[in-house]
């Protein structure tokens, strides 16, 4: 890889890959950006539409959101349909465990969706 070339990647934050919606009429970009978050790399799926409102110059011509993971992942809307698991109750008082395991990135190469972007 060029000197060039690895410049790029170390300063790329994300990708957008171009959609077409099922009525065919318009266009829209899916895909992720990545942050860091308390030193580790978070992806966050975005997806990308026209400014249908803009009016001036000044208005962006394209607007990005958070996607909504229900729709952008079968694994999980079918994690969310699952009852939780009870709490147990102990007479000692303890400090509340924090499971992170729902916060832990997927490694790469293996998303559950079938829109081809690679998580």
């Amino acid at each position: 890889m060029s000197e060039k070339q690895n410049e790029w990647k170390e300063r790329e934050i994300g990708a957008l890959w171009k959609r077409v919606s099922k009525s065919g009429k318009s266009t829209f970009c899916t895909g992720y950006i990545t942050s860091d978050e308390l030193g580790r790399e978070v992806k966050q799926r975005v997806v990308m539409f026209a400014n249908k409102g803009k009016q001036t110059d000044k208005h962006p011509d394209y607007i990005i959101y958070i996607s909504n993971e229900e729709e952008a992942s079968p694994a999980a809307s079918a994690a969310q349909a699952a009852p939780a698991p009870t709490p147990r109750r102990t007479k000692t008082r303890t400090e509340p465990s924090i499971s992170i395991d729902n916060l832990a990135p997927e490694p790469e190469g293996n998303s559950d969706s079938d829109d081809g972007i690679p998580m």
